[in-house]
C-alpha cells in the first residue's frame, strides 16, 4: 500500500486499522473539487457499496435534469429568440445523455436508466424544436426583407 492512501472505517472496536489496496477496489469513483485550507485533502473517494453509488448517481442525474427543465421553462417563457442559450442547454442535455449511456449504465438499474434516457430525449427533442423555430423565423424574415428590396427598384 502506498504511503498516501488511507482507509477510514468506523467500528465499535478501538484502535483497529484496516488496510486495503485502493487500486484493486471496484466501485464508483468520485474526485471532489472542493479544497479548503486546514482540512484533510481528499483526491478520490471510491464507493464500493452498489446501493450507495446508485443513490449518489440518481441524485446527481435528477439534479441535472431539474436544471435542464428550468432552462427549458426559461426558454419557453422568453420568446426573444436567443439561440445561444438554447444551444448551450442542448449541449448540456446531450452531454448528460452520453454520460448516462457510457458511465452510469453499470451502476443504475435498467428501468431507471431507460426512463431517465426517455426524459432526456424529450428535453433534447423540445430544445431542437425550439432551435428549429428560431432558425425558421430568421429565414422568413430574411426572405421578407429580400422581397421588399426587389419591389423598391424600377426597371427601364
Amino acid at each position: 500500500m502506498s504511503k498516501n492512501s488511507y482507509y477510514v472505517s468506523k467500528t465499535k472496536k478501538k484502535k483497529e486499522t484496516m488496510f486495503l489496496e485502493l487500486e484493486k477496489l471496484k466501485g464508483y469513483t468520485v474526485k471532489p473539487n472542493v479544497q479548503v485550507d486546514d482540512m484533510i485533502g481528499v483526491k478520490q473517494i471510491v464507493f464500493v457499496n452498489d446501493e450507495m453509488a446508485e443513490k449518489i448517481i440518481k441524485k446527481k442525474v435528477n439534479k441535472k435534469i431539474d436544471y435542464l427543465l428550468k432552462q427549458l421553462k426559461l426558454i419557453n417563457e422568453d420568446d426573444s429568440g436567443n439561440d445561444g442559450n438554447i444551444k448551450y442547454t442542448l449541449m448540456d442535455a446531450e452531454k448528460l445523455r452520453m454520460l448516462l449511456i457510457n458511465k452510469y449504465v453499470k451502476y443504475l438499474g435498467n428501468t431507471y436508466h431507460s426512463l431517465t434516457l426517455k426524459k432526456i430525449d424529450l428535453i433534447i427533442e423540445e430544445l431542437r424544436y425550439k432551435l428549429y423555430q428560431i432558425e425558421y423565423n430568421k429565414q422568413v424574415e430574411y426572405i421578407h426583407e429580400e422581397e421588399n428590396k426587389k419591389e423598391g427598384r424600377r426597371g427601364r
